[in-house]
């Protein structure tokens, strides 16, 4: 039986993060050096219900009996031991627009690629050819420099929906990672239902009989599935493809269905900090601009880590989308394999560099793979790149700035958005170049 595309995940998209309504009752709230937090909340009613360690970030809860939370929040902001203060902003990712070109034809080529009978060794493990062999690699030219770099004794840390840990291809190389949302597992399936992970053992030619109409439908939530399941396991398949003996440590802060908090990502970036990642990879955007979300940031990039997100799948100008548009986060579009912009990819000044984001192959939950369209899956493509060079380089060297500034140049191609595409599309054969 051919082992094809899996209908959990069909064809994914990138996740865009969008605002679900803030809880008015829970505020992140960081404090001055020195500062004491008792004494804050027994003059506003406050209490706390997380911290993050190692800082002077909280996240307090309103008195539920105070009807006035902007009220609460205006008195703290003001209040001489406070740096800054903020609802805790709840965002949820949701599914980008359906590339217009994705026919039946389109999706039955996706299904061949993904033939379950090609396999192939790649380093150590067995895996789907089309996943070690795609054109994406041979575009950027990773292919080319994998006896250059592997990304050995480098960690990628990425803040996501999780992982499954026991994938054939990802086993070996994904860490236990840590999970934000419930404090127990970093896995994709943890929480699933029997129901669902019997469907996991399912191909989609013997769920759906060949209606390819279904994966289509899938991509407007036509799932049993929780909406992003499967998000987080396609981009570390992505950071392994590309930088395959990096260790790969997955930051769970998103929930199956997408939802999550702002004080999750701060989170996570600091969990990333933690575990002493060289790079850490968001395949998010949101227009959500957080103080606390933009310091943890900060605080990241002097600890040498490099940042690595997504831009956003609507099909316009990127600006205004975080963490993209921080300051040294390196922002990344999405092209296709002839080196055009993808027509869901944002663009504009906030784009570091380009990857190929279609018809990009990846791993997927309980064993399986999948193409995916979408800067999501560009981004992770960028971060093992970064990986590579980190091998090679001493700690502290802008291994970021060599990928981006040694990429080749697309504006030829895309009319119209001369300057809108960053450096270009990724060339690590060149990046290796200059390197030595």
């Amino acid at each position: 039986m051919r082992r094809l595309l899996y209908c959990f995940c069909g064809i994914l998209l990138l996740l865009t993060v969008s605002r679900a309504g803030s809880h008015p009752a829970d505020l992140i709230v960081t404090l001055k050096a020195g500062q004491g937090i008792g004494n804050l909340n027994r003059e506003n009613g406050t209490q706390t219900i997380g911290r993050i360690e190692n800082t002077s970030i909280y996240l307090l809860r309103i008195d539920e009996d105070d009807d006035d939370a902007e009220k609460v929040l205006k008195k703290i902001k003001r209040d001489k031991r406070v740096e800054s203060a903020e609802f805790n902003t709840r965002i949820r990712l949701s599914a980008g627009a359906v590339p217009s070109n994705l026919s039946a034809s389109l999706v039955q080529s996706a299904m061949d690629l993904l033939d379950g009978n090609a396999r192939t060794t790649f380093y150590g493990t067995n895996v789907l050819r089309a996943y070690a062999d795609q054109p994406a690699l041979d575009l950027t030219r990773i292919n080319q420099v994998r006896t250059l770099s592997a990304g050995a004794a480098t960690r990628v840390a990425y803040i996501d929906t999780g992982v499954d840990p026991d994938h054939p291809a990802l086993k070996p190389w994904v860490e236990a990672g840590v999970d934000l949302v419930r404090g127990r597992s970093a896995s994709e399936m943890d929480g699933l239902g029997q129901s669902m992970m019997d469907l996991l053992e399912q191909s989609c030619m013997d769920v759906l009989d060949g209606r390819f109409d279904f994966i289509l439908n899938r991509l407007a939530g036509a799932s049993s599935f929780p909406g992003a399941f499967g998000h987080g396991t396609m981009v570390a398949g992505l950071i392994h493809i590309a930088a395959p003996q990096a260790r790969i440590y997955p930051i769970k802060a998103f929930d199956a269905a997408g939802t999550t908090s702002m004080f999750l990502l701060v989170r996570g970036v600091y969990a990333a900090i933690d575990a002493d990642a060289d790079v850490l990879n968001m395949s998010f955007s949101t227009q959500e601009d957080s103080e606390a979300f933009h310091k943890a940031v900060d605080v990241a990039r002097a600890a040498a880590i490099q940042l690595v997100a997504a831009v956003g799948n609507e099909g316009r100008d990127a600006q205004g989308r975080y963490p993209a548009g921080y300051t040294g986060v390196y922002g990344v579009a999405a092209t296709d394999l002839d080196d055009k912009v993808a027509s869901f990819s944002n663009y504009g000044k906030d784009v570091s560099v380009t990857a190929p984001g279609a018809f990009v192959v990846s791993t997927a939950p309980g064993g399986h793979y999948a193409i995916g369209w979408g800067t999501s899956f560009s981004a992770p493509l960028v971060a093992g790149s970064m990986a590579l060079l980190a091998s090679t380089r001493a700690r502290g060297q802008s291994d970021g700035t060599l990928v981006i500034n040694n990429a080749d140049s697309v504006d030829a191609k895309n009319p119209g958005f001369e300057k809108k595409l960053g450096k270009g599309r990724i060339n690590l054969q060149r990046a290796f170049k200059v390197n030595r």
